[in-house]
């Protein structure tokens, strides 16, 4: 994130919060889809959805950010490997371009929260840059530490 100075990010929102993430990390962007729950999956699984006739595994931020809300306004989707997994946001803003300098350090994160990458701020909101790769890894482990 941020190699030549600059990144765009794409700015979401969870139970009140706007979080952003990079632009170049997401392979897609669509409307919520319907989304099939999985019995006896961790709570970062929010069941499977069906695009364009592939089964996607569909996580859910919100425990892993500690935030409440609905998520029922777009999925992210990412390739991970040879398949493709989503993250369920209740709302999409825009994107925005942000400038390294521009970062500020996350206030109390430890170097094992590689989620928060930093803060930025626009006019008078904070909004959080999460790390894609750190998020999904972090929901995808719940996921698999659920079924050992």
């Amino acid at each position: 994130m941020f190699r030549d100075g600059a990144e765009t990010l794409l700015v979401f929102g969870l139970g009140g919060e706007r979080f952003a993430i990079a632009l170049s990390a997401v392979d897609e962007v669509i409307d919520a889809p319907l989304v099939r729950a999985i019995p006896d999956s961790a709570l970062s699984v929010l069941g499977v959805a069906a695009i364009r006739g592939t089964l996607v595994t569909m996580y859910d931020p919100r425990p892993i950010l500690n935030v409440e809300g609905p998520v029922d306004d777009a999925a992210l989707l990412f390739v991970r490997g040879d398949r493709r997994v989503g993250l369920v946001v209740a709302a999409l803003h825009d994107t925005i371009v942000v400038e390294a300098s521009e970062v500020r350090s996350v206030p109390g994160a430890g170097g094992s929260d590689r989620v928060l990458a930093g803060v930025v701020r626009r006019g008078s909101e904070l909004i959080a840059i999460l790390d894609a790769d750190a998020l999904l890894d972090a929901a995808i482990a719940a996921d698999e530490a659920r079924g050992e």
